[in-house]
């Protein structure tokens, strides 16, 4: 397996250096990533996340650095996780598992079927992951929680959508990659910054890298996925906070600075909809509009973070920042070698 070593190439070792010796990184991601202008207002910003690596972009793969650092160290055998049907998250997991020699295992539960869900279940596939689909989300997180795996050494669970410490570490690393771009003059200090939120560490390590590094922006989450995953807390503020409280825990025991406890969370509601998945007007409006400008999105989590954005713009109250998650690159050809055949029994109705 490669070799686990910081990178002095990261800004979050930069400002916090204590971390080099503490955190373990595989580099796999494209760094920074751009940020452009949109023309849909004077006012409008895009942080190109949707870029971060040749072959997939998007927020995934900024956690997936940490992340899959962190399973090597602990000599895991297999990453575990657990996602919707369409998961972004678990094609970039199972991509990176196949680059790394680990094993993927991923829990599904449903999700409305779009074009963008079969093309990830083909993936998801394609990278060589173990599919096991249990329907409904109850029965999905029982079977995560009570898996024979974590009866196996090697095993590495990780929480739908990259959302444990090492997943926001990669987005307090990305708050210090934003400071530096705009210490150099390539965007304005944006009045906001509005991001989609799902699991939840895209929204901790941005809010709490920015408090972190005094960047006086307000950081608005927009809540995309379910509260609640069964009995358990998905996409809340305490779950937000919970992750920021880690990740001071982290830089409080190793850093010699002081270190700020975190604040209050804003992640609104106001965009959801009827569900996970689900389109909104609102948002299929937004997707028509960022379409114009050159951008794609989707309508389960970046069409709706888009519809606040648009939102924001109109209060003309400074310069925001729409935080781009989406997968850009074009994954046709990968997903086109897999068909309903290929998949295990009871997920190839999806593909017919």
């Amino acid at each position: 397996m490669p070799a686990i070593a910081p990178s002095p190439e990261r800004p979050l070792f930069n400002t916090f250096p204590e971390l080099r010796s503490k955190i373990a990184i595989q580099a796999i991601a494209s760094l920074p990533t751009p940020v452009e202008p949109l023309p849909l207002s004077e006012y409008a910003w895009i942080k190109r996340d949707d870029l971060t690596h040749a072959q997939y972009g998007g927020n995934k793969i900024r956690k997936l650095e940490f992340i899959v650092a962190d399973a090597l160290q602990k000599k895991a055998k297999r990453i575990i996780t657990v996602g919707a049907i369409g998961t972004n998250h678990g094609v970039a997991t199972a991509m990176m598992c196949q680059q790394f020699g680990l094993e993927c295992v991923i829990y599904l539960f449903d999700q409305p079927l779009t074009a963008t869900v079969k093309q990830n279940l083909r993936l998801m596939q394609a990278y060589g992951a173990k599919l096991i689909y249990k329907g409904p989300l109850l029965k999905t997180m029982l079977a995560y929680y009570s898996s024979p795996y974590r009866m196996k050494s090697g095993s590495y669970f990780l929480f739908a959508g990259g959302s444990n410490l090492h997943g926001t570490l990669g987005f307090i690393n990305a708050a210090c990659e934003l400071k530096g771009q705009i210490e150099r003059g390539e965007c304005p200090p944006p009045a906001s910054i509005v991001c989609p939120v799902g699991s939840g560490a895209t929204l901790a390590g941005l809010s709490y890298g920015s408090q972190l590094l005094g960047l006086e922006t307000e950081i608005i989450g927009v809540r995309v996925a379910p509260k609640h995953l069964g009995p358990i807390p998905a996409c809340t503020p305490g779950t937000v906070h919970k992750l920021m409280m880690e990740t001071y825990r982290l830089l409080q025991k190793h850093c010699r600075q002081q270190i700020p406890r975190p604040a209050t969370v804003n992640l609104i509601d106001d965009f959801y909809g009827d569900g996970y998945g689900a389109a909104t007007e609102q948002g299929q409006q937004a997707i028509e509009r960022f379409k114009q400008a050159g951008i794609t999105l989707e309508q389960t989590y970046t069409g709706k973070a888009a519809a606040a954005f648009l939102q924001q713009l109109e209060r003309k109250n400074g310069a925001v920042l729409f935080w781009d998650t989406f997968n850009s690159r074009d994954m046709s050809e990968n997903a086109s070698t897999i068909t309903a055949a290929d998949l295990p029994d009871n997920l190839r109705s999806f593909l017919v």
